[in-house]
């Protein structure tokens, strides 16, 4: 008996097929595939094919990060303690466990990042859906944090609070590429002093929080 199979489940294996012959590639080859003619003929199939899902090897390498992201934010979600933390603990879970679970994928998320010096002064084009999808996030973090009190509202000011945290997930991948220390643990304090920064910024009184970041920033340029 023949069984037919949803047309739906078909498209979605496919495009992780496509997905995963991409990063095997990237990781044995260490550069990106010639061309996506060169890539589809590769995994047999036909180009028109890889162009239902994807529009560029750009778009294709974003995949990684958003759902590197999702993932964690899913997982923080499942944990029942999770939402009776303030929306400082939210974003240390959230930073925790987005780099321990790059650690799992660290050659292939430096290969990303091969043709940039600093993601900071030039944004990578495949972290573009990831900054969609995280400044909604932080968006509702913000929100979050005002209606309780945690964050202070500021007339427009408050408005551009989730492009701060976008900035400093930036500025953390990037100090976690460069990071040689045991484990990363620079980068475990690097989220630490950042994340108790940016919340005294849109909190209280910062100089007490950026004298300390400045001058672990300064010990580790």
């Amino acid at each position: 008996m023949e069984v037919e199979i949803n047309t739906e489940e078909k498209q979605i294996s496919l495009e992780e097929r496509i997905v995963e012959h991409y990063k095997k590639h990237l990781l044995e080859n260490g550069v990106e595939p010639p061309s996506i003619y060169a890539f589809c003929k590769d995994l047999e199939i036909e180009e028109s094919e890889f162009y239902d899902y994807f529009n560029d090897f750009h778009q294709l390498a974003g995949v990684f990060w958003v759902h590197t992201f999702k993932d964690v934010k899913n997982r923080m979600a499942a944990d029942v303690e999770f939402a009776n933390f303030s929306v400082r603990e939210k974003l240390l879970s959230f930073y925790y466990g987005f780099f321990e679970m790059l650690k799992k994928n660290r050659s292939y998320a430096l290969l990303s990042f091969s043709e940039s010096k600093s993601i900071l002064n030039h944004q990578p084009k495949n972290l573009k859906v990831l900054k969609e999808e995280y400044m909604d996030w932080a968006k509702d973090l913000v929100s979050e944090g005002i209606a309780n009190e945690e964050i202070a509202g500021r007339l427009k000011i408050s408005d551009t609070y989730n492009n701060i945290f976008w900035l400093q997930l930036l500025f953390l991948i990037n100090f976690w590429i460069k990071d040689d220390s045991r484990g990363f643990e620079k980068t475990d304090v690097a989220i630490e002093k950042s994340v108790h920064f940016s919340f005294d910024l849109i909190e209280k009184n910062a100089l007490d929080s950026a004298i300390d970041f400045g001058k672990f920033l300064f010990q580790n340029r």
